[in-house]
């Protein structure tokens, strides 16, 4: 659990800032259970070295006085084209866990994507957050009755979306749970699911009493997109090849993702996959993405590569972590507004903008 931060005064500026005193208000396990990843962590940096590659060109005397920053997807138009990508035990951090987050998501009008693997179930974390725009995060159990059965919560719950994270037949290998000895704290659990008593330092979802199909198929998600009347987005694609599998069920949108690099390590980053992902999906269904973006700059890039939305992940613990609902909105907020600067200062008002000019402002080192 959160403890009350102590050492230097950290002035929160940008995302980083809350990472650091994120660290500062809990145990060195937990802080490494959401800040670590596979193996050699090659992913994770590839991430962030990769946008850091990508450099702007930006646009002058252009009429930017009128910015739009909406996201309209889903049938429903966000306020900003940013959104939470599912992370597992808010608890973790603050006693509110994903009710806070949840709180936060709406008051942004940003979408989350709610971990099957929360702290609070489904229906608490709907019925107490009051937002009424939460997408669920689902995997293919081998127990296709339980796969069913959180669906069949998620849509009583009022959820607007599945969203099915692909690629992880089985967990990443994290070698600083495994150091850490790592097991989840007395009274935080996946509450969506019973416990069994199995201890595997490398990843807590162990704990849950469920199994994740590594059998499974592109005929497996045809059946779970006929089993619910909520859009299915599909998470994790990253290979150019799985597109039109994807796309053939008739998806209602899919999240280039590594993960974070927590599952598969020496992957390639998403960003620089991102635009081949695009012209494959040629616009027929909404392209989001997430892993390793911090800044504004970061999500302006990824806007202009193609995509309709970008999602963070850890950041949103941090924020959680050290301020509950009000520090994940000060730390949206602040990438929000570096989001702003940026478009106002490569000359583009919008997204559309963005993507337009992408040839003229994007140079691929």
């Amino acid at each position: 659990m959160s403890q009350k931060p102590s050492g230097p005064v950290v002035k929160l500026v940008a995302l980083e800032d809350y990472r650091a005193l994120a660290r500062l208000s809990m145990s060195p396990a937990v802080f490494d259970y959401i800040d670590g990843a596979a193996c050699d962590e090659l992913t994770t940096r590839a991430n962030r070295r990769d946008l850091d590659r990508v450099a702007l060109l930006p646009l002058c005397m252009r009429d930017v006085s009128a910015l739009e920053l909406a996201m309209a997807v889903l049938g429903h138009t966000f306020r900003f084209p940013v959104g939470f990508s599912p992370t597992a035990f808010h608890r973790l951090v603050h006693r509110d866990g994903e009710v806070a987050t949840a709180r936060a998501a709406r008051a942004l009008d940003i979408p989350m994507i709610v971990s099957s693997m929360s702290s609070i179930s489904l229906e608490v974390i709907a019925r107490e957050s009051g937002n009424d725009n939460l997408w669920l995060q689902a995997y293919l159990f081998k127990d296709r009755e339980l796969t069913t059965d959180l669906i069949r919560r998620a849509e009583c719950a009022g959820f607007k979306a599945i969203v099915v994270t692909l690629g992880c037949p089985v967990p990443g290998k994290r070698d600083r749970n495994l150091r850490n000895g790592f097991r989840l704290p007395d009274g935080i659990s996946a509450a969506n699911f019973a416990r069994r008593d199995l201890a595997n330092s490398n990843n807590p979802i162990s704990s849950v009493a469920v199994d994740i199909d590594p059998s499974v198929t592109w005929r497996d998600l045809a059946w779970l997109c006929e089993t619910t009347r909520l859009p299915v987005i599909a998470k994790g694609v990253i290979n150019p090849l799985d597109v039109a599998p994807a796309l053939e069920l008739k998806l209602s949108g899919i999240m280039v993702s590594n993960h974070g690099g927590r599952q598969l390590d020496t992957t390639v980053s998403t960003i620089s996959v991102l635009p081949e992902i695009v012209r494959a999906v040629a616009g027929r269904v909404p392209v989001f993405v997430d892993s390793g973006f911090r800044r504004g700059t970061d999500v302006f890039k990824a806007l202009a590569a193609g995509a309709d939305g970008v999602f963070v992940g850890r950041p949103v613990m941090w924020a959680l972590a050290v301020g509950g609902e009000a520090g994940v909105v000060g730390a949206m907020n602040l990438l929000v507004e570096e989001l702003r600067v940026a478009m106002l200062l490569a000359g583009c008002a919008s997204a559309a903008d963005a993507r337009r000019e992408a040839a003229h402002l994007l140079r691929w080192r």
